[in-house]
């Protein structure tokens, strides 16, 4: 009888270290993404003090200060694009077994990747700022490109809302929602 009972506790030992031996568990990875995903958390506010400075009340009072903002803000956000592209990568990269986690990971990477993909074609219209002229074709112009201003605002704000979805079916999964 003692044998028997030897037997069972060395194999349920040994399938314990073989499921732990198996990777990480659903704790660690989730800790892992959260851990990546949290690494943009200052982005967002960088990126709104960016529109703050483009706004009407940031002192442009002619054309040049309107092509200097304009410079200003493209160069702004170029350089957080290449952030937000840099922790894309890392998210992208982090090591998931977990089926639902790397369905999270993935949704997210997506929504980080329009995100990104709005916010280069905002700089690219800042650019056309830079060399829009004080006339009836400059006014065209910079109203043509409102239009698509508000196109990336769109997209961003649908981007935002899917963050939020997805960050609070995270939270639900691996136990951080508050109740």
């Amino acid at each position: 009888m003692k044998t028997r009972s030897i037997v069972q506790i060395l194999a349920g030992a040994f399938v314990g270290m073989t499921l732990t031996a198996c990777g990480p568990s659903k704790v660690t990875q989730c800790n892992t993404l959260s851990t990546e995903i949290n690494k943009a958390s200052g982005l967002g506010k960088k990126f709104e003090a960016v529109g703050k400075e483009m706004s009407p009340a940031s002192g442009i009072k002619n054309i040049e200060d309107f092509h200097r903002v304009s410079k200003e803000a493209s160069a702004k956000v170029k350089t957080l694009v290449g952030e937000l592209d840099s922790f894309i990568t890392n998210v992208k990269a982090a090591d998931l077994k977990d089926e639902k986690l790397v369905g999270y990971r993935d949704r997210a990477v997506t929504t980080y990747s329009t995100a990104s993909k709005s916010l280069t074609d905002v700089a690219d219209i800042l650019v056309k700022f830079t060399k829009v002229e004080a006339n009836e074709a400059g006014q065209k112009q910079i109203k043509d490109s409102l239009k698509d201003l508000q196109k990336a605002s769109t997209v961003l704000e649908t981007v935002d809302k899917d963050e939020k979805a997805i960050s609070s079916e995270f939270n639900a999964y691996c136990g951080a929602d508050k109740k």
